[in-house]
């Protein structure tokens, strides 16, 4: 039995409150012995699991390894070279994200995990580590299940992850909630991913721009400039296209939102020349999206027909295909069969010769989250204008007040 060092008894009694209150919650028919009170018996009085659970470093270790054993978990000494190797795979993840001409290996992630599921299964904290790792490559892998899955294992036990493993851990955690769009935990999590940073020394760009964005969708301009302009402050180099390419995309994306047109349209093309560097086929379509409906939206209808003709004749996208349809005033001869659910939904709402507001309202209104930008920005110009000209200005109050560019 390996004696145990002050950060190891704080890891283990957050492991021990989370199994703990996980049993004591389930439907389990012992749950009672997992209450507090009954579950220290013949261990430690209540007063000291209490202490221990909330972060307090008892002498005895033997405390520890008893309360373990009611749980059925172990904590066994791991070899120094695997932990060694283990960690190197979030330093890999972190030189990813601020080395965009590195990648990460998925089936070697895959591979790694699987085998220190086993390696660690004797050691109650790296297993948790290794449900960190697993829930990031769930993220990276944009699989949104597979970290739902984890998602529980991995919060309720971010207090045992070792500074570096907590920043990362954090980052993924706010693109998990931006992913489903929760925006509030996405910033909670991302202010948290910052602080530790901060505390640490630690420098990942992305982190601000990602929260930029998050804000964006609040309505909080201002917010987001200044994020964005730490952002680009923290970046060593200027070939670092994507993230280049995402910063002006936002700032340019601030611009439309408050109606500075040519403001956003110029800071947008200096955004598709780094995307078009960066040679990433969805930044260069996010681009030109924003480009286009800037360009209507600013009265220059036909530079926004120039650029859907450049557009549409190197790719084949439905965001395109949508926002053409949009601003060409379309009709039923040129429907189109969309994958994206929401997509259906907005055309049809164009096609209707009245009572569109009524129909935004049952159902436009409710999937604002989940459209890109691009449409976003139209559906809302052309809702706002119907408000008005049928003399609507309850509603048109209304929409002012929740934030016609609040999502």
């Amino acid at each position: 039995m390996k004696r145990l060092s002050d950060l190891e008894k704080k890891q283990l009694g957050v492991i021990i409150q989370y199994y703990r209150n996980y049993y004591y919650r389930s439907n389990i028919k012992n749950k009672e012995q997992f209450k507090q009170v009954n579950f220290c018996k013949g261990i430690c009085s209540q007063a000291q699991l209490s202490r221990l659970e909330h972060g307090d470093v008892l002498k005895d270790h033997n405390v520890y390894y008893a309360l373990l054993d009611k749980l059925n978990l172990f904590y066994e000494k791991v070899s120094a070279k695997d932990y060694v190797e283990f960690e190197s795979y979030f330093e890999n993840i972190l030189m990813v994200l601020n080395d965009e001409h590195q990648v990460i290996n998925y089936n070697e992630y895959l591979f790694v995990i699987n085998k220190y599921h086993n390696t660690f299964k004797k050691n109650i904290i790296y297993t948790h580590y290794n449900y960190a790792l697993e829930f990031i490559v769930a993220i990276l892998n944009d699989d949104v299940e597979e970290a739902t899955c984890l998602l529980e294992e991995v919060e309720n036990t971010l207090d045992i992850l070792k500074p570096k493993l907590l920043v990362i851990t954090l980052y993924y955690l706010g693109l998990y909630y931006h992913l489903i769009k929760d925006y509030n935990q996405a910033n909670k999590y991302y202010f948290l991913a910052l602080e530790n940073m901060d505390k640490e020394n630690i420098n990942i760009p992305m982190v601000l721009v990602d929260l930029a964005y998050n804000n964006i969708r609040f309505g909080k301009y201002l917010y987001a400039l200044n994020y964005l302009y730490q952002a680009k402050e923290l970046l060593d180099n200027s070939h670092r296209y994507v993230i280049l390419t995402k910063i002006y995309q936002y700032y340019g994306l601030v611009y439309l939102y408050t109606k500075y047109y040519e403001d956003g349209i110029n800071i947008l093309n200096k955004a598709l020349e780094y995307s078009i560097k960066a040679n990433k086929r969805y930044l260069i379509l996010q681009v030109y999206c924003l480009l286009v409906v800037g360009h209507h939206l600013n009265g220059d209808k036909l530079e926004a027909n120039n650029i859907l003709l450049e557009v549409k004749e190197k790719y084949v996208d439905e965001e395109i295909e949508l926002i053409s349809f949009i601003i060409k005033n379309s009709k039923e001869d040129s429907l189109i069969n969309y994958h994206t659910k929401y997509f259906s939904l907005v055309q049809e709402f164009y096609l209707l010769p009245n009572n569109r507001d009524d129909y935004y309202e049952n159902n436009l209104e409710k999937i604002l989250p989940h459209l890109p930008d691009s449409i976003y920005l139209l559906l809302i110009n052309e809702i706002y204008s119907i408000y008005k000209g049928n003399k609507k200005y309850k509603k048109v109050v209304d929409f002012l007040e929740k934030g016609i560019f609040l999502k």
